[in-house]
């Protein structure tokens, strides 16, 4: 395949991880997306700081380009970073502001693709010595299968929240019919307790 296709798939992959993880905070409480879900703290919003950060990192900044995001995200440096800061969100940014980051930082990511060839050298400071010199196109990589597991920690938190999961209304399978598929799989389990 040429450099032209496999840009058209990692842009179309990392569309579709973007559309999960918006999916996966749409109509979610304040409260639901700021708290702490798990006992290590990850939390709906701060996930999506996280992701914003990271596509930036990658596929914007190290390529050497920049963005309307490099005002925004001031929480990576290394102190910063220590402290996990871009793992949660200050009661002073607005989920709507994490959200329209995020949204920015892909279309900053998009154009980055469609502009630079894939092969571009790209140097990642933080990772092994034998190791840091890479191209766009791995990073890009990189960044699809990053957004594509974190969308599926968020759609499982979401699903935890309300039940809501990234697939609902896309069959006939209603309230009824999750009952007795979750009742059957803890039935077969039951034999190994």
């Amino acid at each position: 395949m040429d450099d032209t296709t496999w840009r058209s798939i990692l842009t179309r992959y990392l569309d579709r991880a973007h559309r999960s993880v918006l999916d996966a905070v749409d109509g979610v409480s304040e409260y639901d997306l700021r708290r702490p879900l798990t006992p290590t703290g990850t939390n709906l919003l701060g996930l999506l700081k996280h992701l914003a950060t990271v596509e930036h990192g990658y596929l914007v900044q190290l390529p050497g380009r920049s963005s309307d995001a490099d005002a925004v995200i001031t929480w990576n440096d290394d102190e910063s970073m220590a402290a996990n800061a871009e793992m949660w969100v200050e009661r002073s940014m607005s989920s709507s502001e994490v959200i329209d980051l995020f949204t920015a930082v892909g279309a900053a990511s998009r154009s980055t693709l469609e502009e630079l060839p894939l092969d571009t050298p790209v140097t990642v400071p933080w990772w092994r010595a034998d190791n840091r010199d890479t191209t766009l196109g791995l990073l890009a990589v990189h960044v699809v299968a990053e957004t594509a597991q974190h969308a599926g920690h968020l759609e499982i938190l979401r699903e935890q929240l309300d039940g809501r999961t990234a697939t609902a209304g896309d069959d006939d399978r209603d309230e009824e019919w999750w009952n007795g598929y979750v009742a059957k799989i803890a039935a077969e389990a039951e034999h190994f307790a």
